[in-house]
């Protein structure tokens, strides 16, 4: 084929292929827009819809937490008996009301079927707490059933006078537990680089007190088998008792109890200033009168214990150097009433009470903690006039370790009279046996003459072990 007869055919041959690929490409790019277009529609059959979302239940205010308890205490000395099987059911739950209020709620179910501390017999009820607590402004409010601790001590009382305690397991319940909760308003706010706590407790609540009959019971009347005591050391007859009702505060605005304290920081100190006006937790046992004793030649003598007015002023301070807290704390009470030797209307006389203690904590280890205590209080009266010693001087020592990964946790308090021959001694075991459940073993050691506290319950020492359960 010649030059110019091939390119007409190959032109014409071009023109075909091309229309060829032209075709092709519009039938790709139709089916490719189809695939496309079927993949961005959205599904129209009633089968193909996704499902609506089920609304997420709204979350309770409430977080709740629970323990079950159980303390069992043996005694060691003869007569060797239970002297408790305490169970105590808690529960206690915060809820939030806003983004500056919240609520909290806790009580406490108690039984013990031994009945030789003084509790009730049947399943009884303990409210501990009922607070409403938020700001307004700048002011912390809290409202209702609480506690207000003040002060340093450990293990004695100085300035932590304002809720009374339960004395009917005597002074071996922790505080915490044995505090008496009291229905109160408490407020604080800013103060000149400081704060300013004012509280107002508008009833008298007094301590709770076991039977003279009761493992720890202290006389008819809880404190008058001290005084009784000391009359027979000093020789005199023991006379018979009539005890009348206790005369205690009336339900009126003018026998409310009210206490501020001023804290704040000066140099490495935090030092407060407190003060209380209030009653007396556990009545005083003034002597009434005395009549005829019928076949003795001994008369009786009357007993009207009455709860007296408080005034309690003192202060606090505590820096750390290192490893040691220091700790000071000193208090004195204006008025008050203490049994006298020398012949009263009503055996008693009322005479400043001052209060004092020194504490060190230092944090040896990681896992070695060790506080001591000095404790010194005084009467405002020459020792001639006072039925019961001026002075009192007492020493604590306190140690806390842990091993196993804070698993096992052995402590040692010993308190002891460096004047007066008392002593109380308290070893305790604790193990943890999971995050619900721990067991721990303990004894109290008591001992001393008997016309001090401790001395008066040598014979109540005892084994306690305790099984815990917390949800």
């Amino acid at each position: 084929m010649t030059a110019s007869a091939f390119l007409p055919h190959r032109m014409k041959t071009l023109k075909k292929t091309r229309s060829n690929v032209c075709g092709a490409l519009f039938a790709l790019s139709l089916f490719c827009s189809f695939c496309f277009a079927r993949q961005q529609d959205p599904p129209t059959t009633p089968a193909a819809q996704e499902p609506a979302p089920t609304p997420e239940p709204k979350s309770s205010p409430w977080q709740w937490t629970f323990t079950l308890r159980n303390r069992t205490g043996l005694r060691l000395d003869a007569p060797h008996q239970l002297q408790m099987s305490r169970t105590i059911f808690e529960a206690k739950g915060i809820a939030k009301l806003s983004a500056d209020w919240r609520l909290t709620l806790e009580g406490r179910a108690h039984y013990d079927p031994v009945e030789r501390l003084g509790y009730p017999k049947n399943v009884w009820f303990d409210p501990r707490q009922v607070l409403l607590d938020g700001k307004i402004k700048k002011v912390d409010v809290k409202l209702g059933l609480q506690q207000v601790v003040w002060g340093q001590a450990d293990g004695l009382r100085v300035l932590d006078v304002i809720n009374p305690l339960d004395y009917r397991e005597f002074i071996l319940e922790d505080f915490l537990d044995s505090r008496r909760p009291l229905w109160l308003a408490r407020a604080e706010v800013p103060l000149g680089g400081g704060s300013l706590q004012t509280i107002w407790v508008p009833y008298f609540a007094p301590a709770r007190t076991p039977a003279a009959n009761n493992e720890f019971g202290a006389g008819p009347v809880f404190g008058l088998g001290l005084i009784n005591a000391a009359l027979a050391a000093e020789g005199l007859p023991q006379f018979p008792l009539r005890v009348e009702s206790t005369a205690r505060a009336s339900y009126r605005l003018n026998a409310s109890q009210a206490g501020a304290r001023y804290s704040r920081s000066v140099g490495r100190w935090d030092v407060t200033a407190n003060y209380f006006y209030g009653w007396e937790e556990l009545p005083t046992t003034y002597l009434k009168g005395v009549e005829p004793t019928p076949n003795s030649p001994l008369p009786t003598v009357i007993i009207k214990p009455k709860h007296d007015r408080k005034e309690v002023l003192g202060g606090t301070a505590a820096t750390n150097f290192g490893s040691v807290v220091l700790r000071l704390e000193a208090g004195w009470n204006r008025n008050k009433s203490v049994p006298v030797s020398t012949l009263t209307q009503t055996g008693f006389a009322r005479h400043g009470q001052f209060s004092s203690v020194i504490g060190a904590d230092w944090s040896a280890k990681t896992w070695l903690w060790i506080s001591g205590q000095y404790f010194f209080s005084f009467v405002s009266a020459p020792q001639r006039e006072l039925l019961l010693p001026r002075e009192n001087h007492l020493a604590s020592v306190y140690f806390r370790t842990n091993f196993l990964r804070d698993t096992l946790r052995p402590e040692l308090f010993v308190l002891t009279g460096l004047n007066q021959k008392q002593f109380l001694v308290r070893p305790r075991l604790v193990k943890t046996i999971n995050d619900h459940w721990s067991i721990g073993l303990g004894a109290d050691f008591l001992g001393g003459r008997t016309t001090n506290i401790f001395g008066y319950f040598d014979g109540r020492d005892r084994a306690v072990i305790e099984l815990k359960w917390l949800k």
